[in-house]
């Protein structure tokens, strides 16, 4: 009875491990790949510059609601170095999480785009509390 009682803890406790772990290395990928900004600093910045806003999304849930002016390219096209952004102007990234969105930051940087100009919302889509359509 306590060598189970002993490997359920164990189980436990590396699950909670490995979910944290996960979680903390896509903030550190984020990290380093691009600016991480809060949802109101992330509305702040998108009004104040006239920077890119990329939805890397799939199609369905932009058409549904995106942020205003942002065009949709998936993640699936920058990972292919299909993006055709242009460098000298800030590109604002977000998704649903932060999973795809750091990948396409990373994507990005290896194409040569400045990491100082690559701005990622934090908390995804359903955070951001600036102006949307619908």
């Amino acid at each position: 009875m306590t060598n189970i009682l002993m490997m359920m803890a164990t189980v436990v406790v590396l699950w909670i491990l490995f979910a944290f772990g996960g979680w903390f290395w896509v903030f550190v990928s984020a990290k380093q790949n691009g600016k991480l900004l809060k949802p109101e600093d992330f509305a702040a910045k998108i009004d104040a510059d006239n920077g890119q806003i990329i939805d890397v999304r799939e199609s369905e849930p932009y058409k549904r609601s995106h942020i205003m002016g942002a065009r949709n390219i998936s993640a699936m096209n920058f990972l292919q170095g299909k993006s055709g952004l242009r460098q000298d102007r800030d590109i604002f990234l977000y998704d649903d999480n932060l999973r795809n969105v750091v990948r396409v930051a990373k994507s990005l940087k290896k194409q040569g785009y400045d990491k100082e100009k690559i701005f990622i919302l934090r908390g995804g889509f359903s955070r951001y509390e600036g102006k949307k359509t619908k």
